[in-house]
């Protein structure tokens, strides 16, 4: 038997007119609807949320403009690399209704399935690719190595201001720093920039309970080891480097931390 949260994700269409184009209807109360309805997915399993999501699309897709915003809005939302609820996990559900639409034009079906390839790399539950930079103290070391309970992986560009505006944050967070000095975490940052003087110069930022990396071969986004959409992408691991979370914001992936190390 279904949950309650389980019934009222699955049920939360029910009665919703998506046969109404775009331009006859509110488009604020529709966009607002699924906002609320994508705040729903952590309260159930993620085999609920895909359920959810794909009958959602059917039923969206008796009316093309109506189908085409709400695409536009879960790329928003779950994609984009600025927006506060961005999470692969949930879109990747969006992209496996597309790749498999028949209703769809072989080109759409194949954009859809190419992208949905690179949302599954490095996805949650998998163990993050491994790969070698080279370390600030001159040694060449793979990002599988270390031995402390949970890891942080930062990729980053010296000349991203943002970059320096977040990583500044976390370097600064109490929490943080009590996890690298207790022997819970430690924090890899590694500049995906092909230049090594930039990363020479930017290395005094770097705070020095961290270990900090260049990719010298350009392997992250040469061979497409993983899917950088935006600086900085930050992945949390685990002691055998499983994926806990992938390029989630700062601050839900500071809270997951603070809840693992407070167990």
């Amino acid at each position: 038997m279904a949950s309650i949260p389980a019934k009222r994700l699955l049920n939360y269409w029910d009665g919703f007119n998506f046969k109404a184009r775009t331009e006859a209807t509110n488009l604020d109360d529709r966009e607002q609807k699924l906002v609320d309805f994508i705040a729903l997915f952590p309260t159930v399993p993620d085999t609920v949320v895909q359920i959810a999501v794909h009958r959602m699309l059917k039923k969206a897709s008796v009316e093309p403009s109506t189908f085409s915003y709400f695409l536009d809005k879960y790329n928003h939302y779950l994609y984009d690399p600025n927006s506060p609820m961005r999470n692969e996990g949930y879109y990747e559900q969006v992209l496996n209704y597309l790749a498999a639409d028949d209703t769809l034009q072989e080109a759409e079906r194949e954009k859809y399935t190419m992208l949905l390839e690179l949302v599954r790399k490095n996805r949650v539950g998998t163990v993050a690719t491994d790969f070698q930079y080279l370390a600030k103290d001159g040694k060449y070391r793979t990002m599988h190595e270390g031995i402390k309970p949970y890891k942080m992986l930062v990729f980053y560009d010296p000349m991203c201001t943002h970059c320096a505006a977040i990583m500044q944050d976390l370097a600064q967070t109490p929490a943080v720093n009590n996890c690298i000095e207790n022997g819970f975490l430690d924090i890899v940052s590694v500049s995906l920039h092909p230049d090594r003087d930039s990363w020479k110069a930017y290395q005094k930022r770097i705070p020095d309970n961290w270990t900090n990396g260049w990719d010298e071969k350009g392997d992250v986004i040469n061979e497409g080891l993983y899917n950088i959409r935006a600086y900085p992408t930050i992945f949390l691991l685990d002691g055998e480097n499983k994926v806990l979370l992938k390029d989630a914001p700062l601050d839900v992936t500071l809270r997951y931390l603070v809840r693992l190390v407070s167990r």
